[in-house]
């Protein structure tokens, strides 16, 4: 199985979105910064591949503290769905249509 990879909190911190695979699994982060440090939150999203995110539907968003606890916590999130998503039978690309 593929790890799952998340860069480091202060790629967050800095306004930068992530986005990447694992396996069949495909997820996002968008970080949105507040005046307040504690509202500061990251939006994951998670879809079945192959597909970009503009051609899928997404599963499940979610949102975590913009804090190291948030990113474990998120990070402990998709590798229960990468475990969901690789459970499943593969699909055709007939099916992914």
């Amino acid at each position: 199985m593929e790890e799952l990879f998340l860069p480091v909190l202060s790629h967050f911190q800095n306004k930068n979105p992530w986005s990447a695979s694992a396996g069949r699994l495909r997820y996002r982060v968008i970080p949105t910064l507040a005046e307040n440090e504690e509202e500061s939150l990251l939006t994951a999203q998670v879809w079945e591949g192959p597909w970009a995110y503009e051609f899928s539907q997404v599963e499940e968003t979610s949102t975590f503290p913009l804090s190291q606890e948030g990113l474990d916590a998120l990070s402990s999130w998709l590798e229960q769905w990468h475990q969901t998503i690789e459970a499943r039978p593969k699909r055709s690309l007939s099916e992914d249509k």
